[in-house]
């Protein structure tokens, strides 16, 4: 027995609880009736079936950053501590299952509640999308699709990392929660407040303070990925630029792309950006590994 077969187990719980079936459902509403909104009532930008995928990609980037996070902490921020309050984690590991494998179990089990719904969405959307869409448009719609799969993998580990470390179902989801507002309402005030003491220690110039910036950007999960979606439409210095603008991207900021230059430092390559999202996937569940190994049942 190992983490794959609690796992399986998980996954199987989700499916007889209906969270499976539910998420899917909502998927499918949000990620089809979004693209069918916005071919056949929209009406979509003038300039062909690449424009409105690109401004169907555009808009639902907006609402997955929102959404995908959010449904990830729900589902997965009680995995470890729901079982704890409920003593059913002692007859798990009652089980040839060490520790490790339980944490690792969770995560994996609740990536594939959170994904596979994401993914069938996609695929239903897609197939509306289809009559407006050429072969390179199809590529970029499977990368963002894969993409947004990754987002919610993210939080899932930030969750499951946080459930491990947690004593209690509230404390879980206190910390869910709390990172949740962190990466949404307060990274940016935490940004502004790096730069401006940053900026007084060390007297930086304006292009070293926009660096600053941009790479305490990336290290926003969120952030971090709306960027790479950005990249799938322009070049990674457009993207990385877009992230100082204003209106959720349409009004640009001179000032960032003159501070930035015109070519883009190797440090903010989109390969970085990634790692930044990885780093928030394994950071958090090593720590909850650690944390759950020597935790008191």
């Amino acid at each position: 027995m190992s983490w794959e077969a609690v796992a399986r187990k998980d996954f199987r719980d989700a499916v007889r609880s209906r969270w499976l079936w539910v998420l899917s459902a909502l998927s499918i509403l949000v990620f089809a009736g979004a693209a069918i909104g916005r071919l056949y009532v929209g009406g979509g930008p003038q300039g062909g079936g690449g424009g409105v995928l690109r401004t169907f990609l555009f808009f639902l980037k907006q609402g997955t950053a929102i959404i995908i996070p959010l449904t990830a902490l729900v589902v997965a921020y009680g995995s470890i501590t729901r079982e704890r309050e409920s003593g059913t984690i002692k007859l798990l590991l009652s089980l040839p299952h060490s520790r490790d494998d339980v944490v690792l179990g969770k995560f994996f089990g609740r990536s594939a509640v959170v994904s596979l719904p994401v993914l069938i969405g996609f695929f239903v959307a897609l197939l509306a999308l289809l009559p407006a869409a050429s072969g390179l448009d199809i590529l970029v719609y499977v990368e963002f699709a894969l993409l947004t799969a990754l987002l919610g993998v993210v939080f899932v580990g930030i969750a499951v990392g946080v459930s491990a470390a947690a004593n209690t179902n509230q404390q879980a989801l206190v910390g869910a929660g709390g990172l949740f507002a962190t990466f949404w309402f307060l990274w940016n005030f935490f940004v502004t407040g790096v730069n401006r003491a940053a900026t007084e220690l060390f007297g930086l110039s304006t292009p070293q303070q926009f660096q600053l910036r941009l790479a305490l950007k990336i290290l926003n999960p969120i952030q971090a990925y709306k960027s790479l979606v950005d990249s799938l439409f322009m070049s990674d210095l457009e993207a990385r630029i877009r992230m100082f603008s204003l209106l959720l991207g349409m009004i640009p900021n001179q000032q960032a792309a003159q501070a930035l230059g015109p070519e883009l430092s190797p440090m903010f390559a989109d390969g970085v950006v990634l790692l930044a999202m990885l780093l928030w996937l394994a950071v958090p569940l090593a720590v909850g590994i650690v944390w759950f190994r020597d935790a008191d049942l």
